[in-house]
């Protein structure tokens, strides 16, 4: 009888001396942040095609600026960084080209208010 309860007893301890081990190695990896990279990499792309460099060259600049760090620190391995970085890279860039394009819209429409009150000033002149 007391073989039997010391064998159940060390078998209880050994699974959970086993058991927090196994938690106590066990760590949560940050995957790669590739797709984040590849993410910042478009959304900088995008504000580059929408002329962001002429309109908000300074939100751009810190897009690439953080990009670049998110690089170096994927290089490093240190993924957690790279992503952060890749997220705030893509959303400087959003922000650029988000300026960019409103920026681009207004002038737009200040043209076409112009434009109408060129024809106006015109059709004033003319009698009728």
């Amino acid at each position: 009888m007391l073989g039997e309860r010391f064998k159940r007893t060390v078998g209880i301890a050994g699974a959970t001396a086993f058991a927090m081990l196994a938690a106590g190695c066990v760590t949560v990896a940050t995957p790669s942040p590739t797709g984040k990279l590849d993410v910042a990499n478009a959304a900088i792309a995008d504000a580059v095609s929408a002329d962001a460099s002429q309109y908000d060259a300074a939100d751009l600049d810190k897009a690439r600026r953080k990009l670049a760090r998110a690089h170096d620190e994927a290089a490093q391995g240190d993924y957690g960084v790279a992503q952060d970085l890749a997220e705030e890279a893509e959303v400087d860039a959003r922000l650029a080209a988000t300026r960019a394009r409103s920026t681009k819209a207004a002038q737009a429409a200040a043209a076409v208010q112009e434009s109408i009150r060129a024809l106006d000033d015109e059709i004033a002149r003319k009698p009728q």
